[in-house]
């Protein structure tokens, strides 16, 4: 009996435990006590910096990488073969056009200049005796004619010659310093031999080229500013000529620009570090580069609206060193998250912190 009443008092006890679940399950929508008592609810809304998006003036500039050469550059070689007999410059001169700067041996020319100046005088008096002859009926018109021809082909060998000695004389073409002389005094020179090199660097140009894309926007006229290494200040050239050809394999135009250098402070092969100014957007959105998120297919940002986000996306026009053009998707006013931007989603929640 006793038995029985025990069994019926389990019975009981696992009845009344069944029944008093549902009542310590905490009910949908309750909060969730924390391990320190103190209840916890959804995430707190992200601090995040904004930017508020207005219109800029935006320089639409492009980079590019270049050379620096002189005006004017030349290497100085003889016409003609023979020993050096007399050096007219010093080495980093500053020469003038006409200027004579090395001498050739001459001697045998001049010798043969003398006997033809010579014979000219010969054939001069011949042609005078004969022109008098002729008037008086004395010989012929064709013996006179053969007078004449003599004289003439001596006027042509005197040309010659004179010809021949200017070639011996290697003569500045233009303004300009020389540089680093090859040859002394007394050496044997031919047309392959370098004697030096003379330049121009009162002026100096800038080679550099840039992506067919831009080719219609490249125009005469057009300013530039570069740089090149060793120098700190900026300077400024003016595009003056433009190949008139896109390079197929590179796919770039190549273009010249021009700089006074009176100071000589660029050197012809130096490299310079080049700004083109293509055109001005006065009305240009230009938001941080770094609100900008890349996606697959183009670029996204994040716009505050009330309380949260959204993505919006954008498409990017030019870009310089801190902002981006975006020429769709924004509009003036709109907020953008740029601070905590890697942590954003659609929809969440976020505090404006000024």
């Amino acid at each position: 009996m006793k038995k029985n009443q025990i069994i019926w008092t389990i019975v009981i006890v696992v009845i009344i435990g069944l029944l008093a679940i549902p009542k310590l399950m905490p009910k949908q929508g309750d909060v969730k006590p924390t391990s320190n008592g103190k209840p916890s609810g959804p995430p707190p809304p992200a601090k995040v910096g904004v930017y508020v998006v207005k219109k800029l003036e935006q320089k639409n500039t492009i980079q590019s990488v270049g050379n620096i050469m002189a005006e004017d550059e030349v290497e100085l070689r003889s016409e003609t073969q023979g020993k050096v007999v007399h050096i007219n410059f010093d080495e980093g001169d500053e020469v003038k056009k006409g200027q004579v700067l090395v001498k050739i041996n001459d001697a045998d020319l001049q010798a043969q200049l003398k006997k033809a100046l010579s014979t000219k005088k010969l054939k001069e008096e011949t042609e005078k005796r004969n022109k008098t002859l002729l008037d008086k009926g004395g010989i012929s018109q064709e013996a006179f004619d053969i007078s004449t021809t003599d004289l003439n082909s001596a006027n042509a060998d005197i040309d010659l010659l004179k010809e021949q000695i200017r070639r011996t004389e290697v003569i500045a073409p233009f303004n300009g310093i020389i540089g680093l002389r090859s040859i002394s005094e007394g050496a044997f020179v031919n047309n392959t031999n370098i004697i030096a090199r003379l330049q121009n660097i009162k002026r100096v140009k800038i080679e550099f080229s840039v992506p067919e894309k831009y080719a219609s926007l490249i125009k005469k006229g057009n300013e530039i500013v570069f740089t090149v290494e060793g120098q700190s200040v900026e300077f400024s050239a003016k595009i003056y000529a433009i190949e008139p050809k896109i390079d197929p394999v590179s796919r770039n135009i190549v273009v010249r620009a021009i700089c006074d250098n009176v100071q000589q402070k660029l050197l012809p092969g130096a490299f310079a570090k080049i700004f083109v100014t293509l055109q001005n957007n006065p009305d240009a959105l230009m938001i941080p580069t770094q609100t900008v998120v890349p996606i697959l297919k183009g670029q996204k940002v994040f716009i505050v609206k009330g309380d949260s986000v959204v993505e919006q996306k954008i498409e990017i026009g030019a870009r310089n060193e801190i902002n981006v053009e975006v020429t769709k998707g924004l509009h003036v006013g709109d907020s953008i998250v740029v601070q905590g931007v890697i942590q954003m989603k659609q929809g969440a929640k976020v505090k404006v912190v000024r």
